[in-house]
Order: structure tokens, then sequence, then C-alpha cells
């Protein structure tokens, strides 16, 4: 029997999968997962799908290497001591910037005072981002891998009020303050920064603190340092208890910005996805709403999860944090990835459900320390992986050769998914048999309830609109995959936009590119549709390499390189490395010097200088793991854009010298320079 829900079937011979959203109430993010939503049956959650209620005593986020554990009742009593310490700051959520209307934000995106959260998964992570929301601020998410510079790009153009970071990358923050223009420097001196120290933080045992220092407007002349506190003073504060409707009523969900993620854009600077309250509510609602396949095949009361996908980014954000706050399922947190630490915990916690990204999967198909755990007991049949039902993958390709391997070896089946920044999870494959996993190779899955996804027509002029609607393509044609959802960003935060001057439309171009006027998305990757609804991503139109789950900008890196003066020239292509199941970045380099293209020493040590270059100014997914290539010319169109797909094809105009400055690593160890 097909597990393709009947909703997706196409009969039009239009390449359309899904079908229009459905009823999710208006809420802001706080009160919706607090609210328990699927304790009933109703448009979200099908019958199978209802949960007992979540009792105040149930453990929601464990951290996995001591144990300790933070419930569903002191989550949400702690997310509201800290929006009141957030307000106590003097932080005001009516004081909102509010943006042009946009095709999937009528009313007009709203931005409340913005709080920086740079931390590691951790259990402090979680009041830190709800007290935010509770308190009707928003929330920007960010790498504590990121650099100085990029870190000086996110608050040029967020403004955060106030910044909650790991100590760990207090360095990286003050110098990215330092480099604030000086007129700006009042404004962030005045912002104070708390701190989570990850070796001593014991939280949710907190001890005495006092209350958190008063912030100031920002408009003082006056020589200020950023004051640093502990971040666990922000549960003290004397101020009354937050009632977040108050801030933020159900009708403002749609508009109201929760948080605020960067996403890596084709300019080379990462772009700001503004996701509002409804948007993050909806993307639980349609998960839970799909979830029948593992969840009832699980048979247990909750579902237990690991928590190493970063919090920060959509995947760990929507499909972990939030959904297991709404769902009361169980998650075991992991500062990072390891996979000796998976593949202890996987067993010790009985995981019913594995959220990975490509490489992982790829480490289960092949590593060698993973036999002993595979290996099954020959009484019961059983072995470490028979809790898991199945498993989650998505940011990147996956073979499907890997995923049989997977399922041969271990047990379970690893589902692809699909989902960006700024649509939040859109798609995913169903069933947990080996019969579909064969039926559904190389496929992305259909749409989850409430979710439309489109072909569109590429034979049409831009902007590909048919009587004011955007023209679907045939089904199996290719075409841009478009999405239209609930789930989708409301706008990109624009660049300069608190540089505006008054009485000025900030610059909204961005936005207007990536949606069309009847309100889908357009994702620049190319895909078909099957009869059956399902979804095939088979090539991209962006020109973003997508290095594990995260996407690195090409001009970007080029524009690292040529800040060389050893440098005449440089373009960055995506190399598809099938070991590891990832894009690495392969620079494509003119040396200054033309005649040190007959000098293999003179490249080496220029090779050499380039790759300290790009660690200095970039975090480590950007790093030339693809090695670097020393060429006459870098191909170019008579426009001058350059021709990645000439440097990706291996034509005459690639051929040179090539240099790895990275050896191969073990799985599990850490990439050496080789130089």
């Amino acid at each position: 029997m097909s597990t393709t829900p009947p909703s997706t079937l196409t009969s039009t011979g239009e390449a359309y999968s899904g079908a229009p959203p459905g009823h999710v109430p208006l809420n802001n993010t706080f009160d919706w997962c607090f609210s328990q939503p699927f304790s009933s049956a109703n448009d979200y959650t099908p019958r199978a799908q209802v949960l007992d209620k979540i009792e105040d005593e149930r453990p929601i986020f464990v951290d996995n290497a001591s144990d300790r554990e933070l419930t569903f009742g002191q989550m949400r009593s702690d997310a509201l001591a800290l929006a009141a310490g957030l307000l106590s700051l003097g932080l005001n959520p009516s004081d909102i910037i509010k943006l042009p209307p946009t095709p999937t934000c009528p009313q007009g995106p709203e931005i409340a005072p913005v709080v920086l959260i740079q931390l590691p998964n951790s259990l402090a992570f979680v009041p830190v981002l709800l007290g935010t929301l509770a308190a009707g601020l928003t929330a920007t998410l960010v790498s504590p891998a990121l650099t100085s510079d990029e870190i000086a790009w996110i608050l040029q153009n967020s403004r955060p009020r106030a910044i909650i970071t790991a100590k760990a990358c207090l360095g990286a923050m003050r110098e990215a303050l330092k480099k604030q223009e000086p007129r700006d420097r009042a404004f962030f001196d005045a912002v104070p920064i708390f701190t989570f120290d990850a070796a001593k933080d014991h939280y949710p045992s907190v001890s005495s603190s006092s209350p958190p220092t008063s912030v100031g407007s920002g408009s003082s002349s006056s020589k200020k340092t950023n004051k640093t506190q502990d971040w666990k003073v922000l549960l003290r504060s004397p101020r009354a208890t937050v009632v977040p409707s108050s801030f933020l009523p159900s009708s403002a969900s749609p508009a109201r910005t929760a948080v605020i993620l960067w996403s890596s854009g084709t300019s080379g600077r990462s772009k700001g996805v503004l996701l509002s309250h409804h948007a993050l509510n909806f993307s639980g609602a349609h998960m839970w709403h799909d979830a029948a396949d593992y969840h009832s095949l699980a048979k247990v009361r909750q579902q237990r999860w690991l928590g190493y996908v970063p919090f920060y980014h959509v995947f760990g954000l929507c499909n972990i944090v939030l959904l297991a706050i709404m769902t009361g399922s169980t998650v075991y947190v992991m500062p990072s990835f390891s996979l000796d630490g998976m593949l202890a915990a996987i067993p010790k916690r009985k995981i019913t459900y594995l959220h990975m990204a490509p490489p992982i999967a790829v480490m289960l198909a092949k590593a060698p320390v993973v036999e002993k755990y595979a290996k099954r007991d020959p009484k019961t049949g059983k072995n470490s992986f028979s809790s898991i039902v199945a498993a989650v993958t998505g940011g990147a390709p996956l073979g499907h050769e890997v995923v049989v391997e997977v399922y041969k070896r271990c047990g379970f089946r690893v589902r692809l998914g699909y989902g960006l920044s700024e649509t939040c999870s859109t798609s995913l494959q169903r069933g947990t048999s080996e019969k579909e996993m064969v039926e559904q190779a190389g496929e992305t899955g259909v749409p989850h309830w409430g979710v439309e996804v489109m072909i569109a027509d590429m034979d049409v002029p831009a902007p590909g609109l048919v009587d004011g609607k955007t023209k679907a393509a045939r089904i199996g044609q290719e075409g841009e995959i478009l999405i239209r959802s609930p789930t989708l960003l409301s706008a990109y935060l624009p660049v300069g936009m608190f540089r505006t001057p008054k009485g000025q439309e900030p610059d909204m171009s961005v936005t207007r590119e990536a949606l069309t006027v009847d309100g889908w998305f357009r994702t620049g990757d190319v895909g078909t549709i099957s009869a059956q609804g399902r979804l095939r991503i088979t090539d991209r139109l962006k020109e973003l390499i997508k290095v594990r789950a995260y996407q690195v900008a090409p001009a970007e890196l080029e524009a690292v390189l040529c800040s060389s003066p050893s440098v005449a020239d440089a373009g960055v292509v995506g190399v598809y490395d099938e070991s590891e199941a990832t894009e690495w970045p392969r620079a494509y380099v003119v040396p200054h010097k033309p005649e040190a293209l007959g000098n293999k020493t003179e490249l080496e040590k220029l090779a050499h200088e380039l790759r300290v270059l790009v660690e200095k100014r970039t975090t480590k997914y950007k790093w030339l793991m693809g090695g670097v290539v020393f060429v006459k010319q870098i191909p170019k169109s008579p426009s001058g854009k350059i021709l990645r797909r000439i440097l990706k094809s291996g034509g005459e105009d690639t051929k040179g010298v090539e240099i790895q400055v990275y050896q191969k690593k073990r799985r599990g160890a850490v990439a050496v320079s080789k130089l």
C-alpha cells in the first residue's frame, strides 16, 4: 500500500504537490509550546497522534554527559523569569520596527528589540530562547563558530540590544564590537553582554546572583565598556511575573518576528531570515501531523532523541528544540557531534528517532567502530540500534547507496527530508520499511501537511506569471522548486535597515527577488515532481556550496582570497566528496606573479598562505578542504561573471597545478594542514 498522502497526488498534469494549509490557531510561540497543542484531535493532530498530558515533572532536556534534567515545569518558569530579566534591562517589546508588506506577510513584518544568542547546544539555550520569545522580543541565533568579521556583519545589521554568548566566544564578540563604525560605537558600548561558561555552568542548578544591570538607550556619548555578567543573573530579576500574551497578542503572531536566522547569500554575505511566531508554530504542527509512521511504531509514551544537531540551525531549532517541548519528548543534549558519543548514547538512552546530517549516515554505513554496535544478539536478534524506528537527514544530498547500507548494517531507514532556513521543514520521505526505501530512492519525499510545492515552468519568461499566477511545469519536467506555506520567511532583514533615513523605505530588493507576487519562495534548487507527488532534487540554480548542512557563498571566499596581494584573481566552486557525503570549497587561483605557475615550491608556499588567510577570516566549514588549483585565468562571461559550470566541468580552463592544503582526515579526527 502506498504511503503517499492522498492530498499530494497530482491529477492536473501540473508539477504540483501538497495542499493549502489547514487551521493552526494564532499564538505566540511561548504560549503555543506550553499549551500542549497535540493533546486533542484537530486539523493538525490526527487521532493516532494525540498525546497524553505533559506533567510538569517530565524531563524534556537532559544533559547527556551529566544527567542534569530540565523539566517541563522548570523550563516554563525559568523562561518567564529570564523574560522578566530581559525586560528589566529596559527593552520594550512595543518598540517595533515595521517593514513594508511582503507576499508572505501582507501586514508587514515586525521586528522587536533584538537579543543576540550565541550558545552551543546546552540546557541553558532553552530558557534563553524561550525567555526572549516570552518577553515579546526577537531572538537572532548565531553560530559559536563564527569569526569576528562574520559576527561584526550580524551586529551591524541586527543591532542587538542585549547579547548572550558563550564564554569561549567572548573574544571574537569583543573584536566584532570593536569593528563597528565610530558613529555606532556609543550604541554598541551600551549593549550588555551575558556569558555562559560551558565548562563550569551547572544549570538548572542556579546559585544566588544579583539582578541584572539595566541598559541605557545607547545614545550617550560618554565612554562605556560592555558590562559582562553571568547569564543566570537574568533569572533573578525582581520584576513581576511576565504574561507573554500581554506583549504579543495572538493576532500579531504572523507578523512579529520570533527569530532571525542567518543564511549565506550568493552576494557573499549572510542574510538575516525573519521567521514569525506563527511560522515556528505551524512548522511544529505539520511535522507532528506527519509523524505517525515513526511515532506509532516506537510504541513508547514519549519520543527520545539526541540533541547534537546545532540548536541555532533551523533543523535543530524546529525539528528538535521546539518540537520536543510541544510533544513532551526527551532530548539528550550533546554540545557537539561525536561518533563515539552518539553510538554509546543510542542504546543507553533507547533513542527512538535520530536526526542527522548526511556525513553521519556515511559514518554509520562505513566506520569500523559501528560494527560492534550493529552486531545482533543471536537470541533476541536485536542490536544497539533496535530502539530506533527511523532517522531523518537533510541539508545536503545523500546517495541512496548509503541509505541502503545503513539499513542493512544498523536496521533502520534513514529518510531524506528537504527544507531551508527560509522555509523550515518542507518535505519528507514517508514510511520506514525496506520496500518504501527502495520505491523512494533518490527522492526527498512529499510535502508536509499544509505545504505546497511546485516546479516552475522555466520556459515562461520572467517573472513566470500567467494570468497573475506562477505557471507550473508538467509532471516529470525539470524546473525551479517553489514552496508556499505559513512556515515561509516573512522577509529578509534589509541590509543597512537601521541607517535608512526616516520616511524612506528600507531596501527590500532581496526579499522581492526571493518571493513571487503570489507567495511562492524561489529556492534556487532544480527538481521534478512525480505523478505520485514526490519531489526529486536534480540540480541547483544557486551557486551556494553545501558543506554538510551549511551553505557557503563562493563570492565570500573569493573576496577573502583576492584580498591577498599575491592573488590576481580567484574563483571558488564546490567539489563533491562521496566518502563524506558533502561538498567542499575548492579555490581556483591566478597568482599575481604569472611565473609562479612554473615553480611548485612557490605555489605550495602561496597555498599555505591562502589556507591561513581563509582560516583566519572565516568559520571552519568554509575552509578550502577541496584544495587549491593554480591556473592562468578564471573563465568569465563577457559581463565579467565567473563561469562556475566551466570550473566544475574540468575543462581546459581548470587545468593547472593542484595542491591539497589539508590531509584526508580519519573519521572523527580533525583535518590538519598538509603543508
